[in-house]
């Protein structure tokens, strides 16, 4: 999604004159300017020092001893769609879902990007809030009429799952309201939702590894934010804790897991689905050797792709120092940037309005083109059938 900001994003008209192409639930449109800084930053993008050893050639995504109810899915702005559209469509095998800045199931209905950018944010009023046109109706009536006919699994899964839900006051990409419903939606269904609304956030994924200030919209959107004691806010905490209960203390120094490139195509990623040939995998050292582990699937946000902002997305979302002491292992799947002939996405947004093989109507089912592919990593690493 795009929003204007001096400086930083076009005018809306500017947008719809490239093609609708932007939008989906990621980030700001930057200028030359700013595209060039982010991509000097994605050039000296890598793991952290103390990200954990890193493989240097490509693996393949290994099946581990994955506890079946300690299956999560998380995701920022159009990885935070689709996030809610993988924990809709398999709430049998996912337990929880953590999204930030995303919005309701199916927002974006059968209307593509067009109906995206208007309903669902992207485009900015005149007060720099993201548009937004409520669908919160629709989108149950959707939800309710393909639980019912097996399109995606029963919608009584949901009761009783953890959902943790963020969204920052000044948010320009993704309007609040947005994130409201989908508050709303989730207790219809039954969920235990913590909603974390108070915080004056910028667009951006929350954690003490962010490298900007919780209310500044930019690249990598990557934000920190600070309680009201003055402590660092660890919103990956909360929702972990949420999800595991008791966590062991987060691992703040060298990480003992393993964090890997992994072939992607094997899955059905590939450029006409808008998808990188390479994901990420983060294995603690417990996981590699057979303990019974807990799964995380990580889905970042437009212009968050590894060729753009390097490794920002995996060693910024405070995931793995977590996931690290607490036995999770965690994909992180890529997208890429596509135009046409290929998909309208130029800003490698994951697919919550159907831009996939030029238009997938299915996008939110379980037989979604990309959420099948997802589906399949997750099948891999937890054996789930």
């Amino acid at each position: 999604m795009r929003t204007m900001m001096s400086g930083l994003r076009l005018a809306a008209a500017a947008m719809l004159a490239i093609s609708l192409a932007g939008c989906g639930g990621g980030d700001s449109v930057s200028t030359d300017a700013g595209a060039a800084s982010a991509k000097a930053l994605a050039a000296t993008g890598s793991p952290a020092a103390d990200g954990g050893s890193v493989a240097s050639n490509l693996t393949k995504l290994q099946r581990y001893q994955i506890d079946p109810t300690k299956i999560f899915v998380a995701g920022i702005s159009s990885g935070g769609f689709a996030a809610v559209q993988m924990h809709v469509a398999h709430s049998s095998t996912f337990k929880g879902a953590a999204v930030y800045a995303g919005g309701v199931y199916w927002c974006a209905g059968a209307g593509g990007a067009a109906t995206a950018l208007a309903n669902c944010g992207g485009l900015t009023l005149p007060s720099n809030q993201a548009s937004y046109n409520s669908t919160l109706t629709v989108s149950e009536a959707y939800l309710d009429a393909q639980s019912s006919l097996g399109t995606i699994d029963p919608a009584t899964n949901l009761r009783g799952q953890p959902v943790y839900l963020w969204s920052g006051t000044q948010d320009e990409v993704v309007n609040p309201l947005e994130m409201a419903d989908l508050n709303l939606e989730y207790q219809r269904y039954g969920a235990n939702v913590h909603f974390d609304n108070a915080f004056p956030a910028e667009h951006g994924w929350e954690s003490p590894d962010g490298e900007l200030a919780c209310g500044t919209l930019g690249s990598p959107y990557m934000v920190r934010c600070f309680s009201a004691n003055g402590a660092v806010y660890d919103s990956v905490e909360t929702w972990l804790t949420m999800f595991l209960g008791p966590l062991k203390p987060r691992n703040n120094g060298k990480l003992s897991g393993t964090l890997s490139s992994f072939d992607q195509t094997e899955f059905g990623a590939s450029p006409n689905l808008s998808m990188s040939s390479t994901g990420s995998v983060f294995v603690p050292k417990a996981c590699a050797q057979g303990k019974q582990c807990g799964f995380v699937l990580a889905l970042h946000g437009c212009l968050q792709e590894a060729s753009l902002i390097g490794n920002r997305w995996v060693t910024e979302a405070g995931i793995n120092e977590w996931a690290d002491t607490n036995a999770l292992v965690v994909v992180y799947p890529d997208t890429i940037a596509s135009s046409a002939p290929g998909p309208t996405n130029p800003n490698a947004c994951f697919d919550w309005w159907g831009y996939s093989n030029q238009y997938d109507p299915n996008y939110a089912l379980k037989s979604g083109l990309q959420i099948s592919v997802l589906y399949a990593m997750v099948q891999r690493v937890t054996g789930r059938p």
